[in-house]
């Protein structure tokens, strides 16, 4: 794919980002899907031979999930300057991202990235109720994936992280234990197959 289309693409996200939060509503609704994931995690569970066609669901329109209790919390990841300043050399900038809050060891998991915009008096304060998601993702390593993001944009275009930070947008991040790859990879699935985030 030219750099050109995934430029073009990477501003269409944008645009559908910035508007998804210029119209989001103070109150909270909770996702009406995955009602069976906290109990039994799909493990030993069959799934059904019938072909059904699931409702999808847009994840930006959803502040609450059925799932968010096996989520830690939001973290700040990219702040609107990290890769600017690295990239200019700025004094004390050694890192395009914050690896303070990152996992402290490797481990198998699930993890979602987001955007929202935190006001300059509220310093690193923020409401989570502003958090948009934007990407599910499923490692073995969340921690190295994450670094990967962090560094480079990992396997997604750098200019869809660029983009959202130049226009002001701090990406932030949250993960989920899982006991193995074929976990992780199972869950991700599922939730996909119902929940249709702007990155994926």
């Amino acid at each position: 794919m030219s750099f050109f289309l995934l430029s073009k693409m990477a501003k269409l996200k944008l645009n559908y980002i910035r508007h998804t939060i210029s119209i989001m509503q103070k109150s909270t609704t909770t996702m009406p899907v995955i009602s069976q994931l906290l109990n039994n995690r799909l493990i030993g569970i069959e799934f059904s031979s019938v072909a059904v066609v699931p409702t999808m669901y847009k994840r930006e329109d959803y502040k609450r999930t059925k799932y968010d209790a096996i989520f830690s919390d939001w973290k700040i990841f990219i702040r609107p300057n990290d890769w600017k300043d690295f990239n200019n050399g700025k004094e004390g900038v050694i890192r395009r991202y914050r690896h303070e809050d990152l996992p402290p060891k490797c481990f198998t998991g699930l993890y979602e990235l987001a955007v929202a915009v935190i006001g300059q008096d509220l310093g690193q304060k923020f409401d989570p109720d502003n958090v948009v998601p934007i990407y599910l993702g499923e490692s073995v390593d969340v921690r190295s994936r994450l670094q990967n993001y962090g560094r480079c944009g990992g396997h997604l275009p750098a200019s869809l992280f660029e983009d959202i930070s130049l226009n002001g947008f701090n990406i932030f991040f949250r993960y989920a234990l899982m006991r193995s790859k074929w976990e992780a990879a199972a869950i991700e699935r599922m939730i996909l197959s119902t929940i249709d985030y702007p990155w994926n």
